[in-house]
């Protein structure tokens, strides 16, 4: 059974959710390389010698600002290559003799990405609140910029991603910093008993069953 993710901290954050709820024998995170790559990795995938030893798999992609554009982008990827193709985001669908389904982050329904949802379990560490305060000061003392960014010297922008920028800062304030989320999961740095992850959890046993 295999869960393809985008990148290296999804699959450290996997690996440790596996584990923590027993499934880790299971399944097999695997790292695609960054979400504009799975319309080149995911054909490949399915011509590997060993693809047809999958019984399951699972897609796993960050919402960024679209759920259901991110979905129906997976569903159409599907459709090309004649794979079996859930109709909701948390289905799995059989099909010719395998299984798929897709999970978009943080929860199916929403914009976002992995590190919301790992945020979100930590919400109430004295470290998040640091992190509030810091990415307000970054709101007020940064102008805000969506199209090219000028190459003004002397005018300082607000970060592009500020997820990841909330993540960065929650890692730099822990007593032991580690360099990513994913080394973060398997440390214990966020809080893999919190119910936001209920629902992830829910469809990672689905799939292992």
């Amino acid at each position: 059974i295999l869960l393809l993710v985008e990148g290296k901290d999804e699959v450290g954050f996997f690996e440790a959710l596996l584990n923590h709820i027993g499934v880790q024998d299971n399944i097999q995170a695997v790292e695609v390389g960054g979400k504009d790559k799975f319309g080149n990795e995911f054909p490949a995938l399915l011509l590997s010698p060993n693809f047809s030893s999958v019984k399951k798999y699972a897609i796993v992609r960050d919402a960024d600002y679209s759920a259901d554009n991110t979905f129906q982008s997976i569903k159409g990827m599907l459709s090309r290559y004649n794979q079996p193709i859930p109709e909701m985001p948390g289905e799995i669908i059989s099909s010719d003799g395998i299984a798929a389904g897709v999970f978009i982050m943080p929860g199916n329904s929403e914009e976002g990405m992995l590190e919301d949802l790992c945020l979100g379990t930590v919400a109430d560490h004295p470290v998040s609140a640091c992190v509030d305060a810091y990415i307000s000061c970054l709101h007020d003392n940064l102008e805000h910029e969506k199209q090219d960014i000028s190459k003004d010297p002397f005018k300082y922008y607000f970060p592009k991603n500020e997820a990841k920028t909330k993540m960065h800062t929650f890692l730099a304030g822990m007593n032991k910093f580690v360099p990513s989320l994913g080394i973060a999961a398997k440390k214990g740095y966020f809080d893999l008993d919190s119910g936001i992850l209920n629902d992830i959890k829910f469809f990672l046993q689905k799939l292992a069953a």
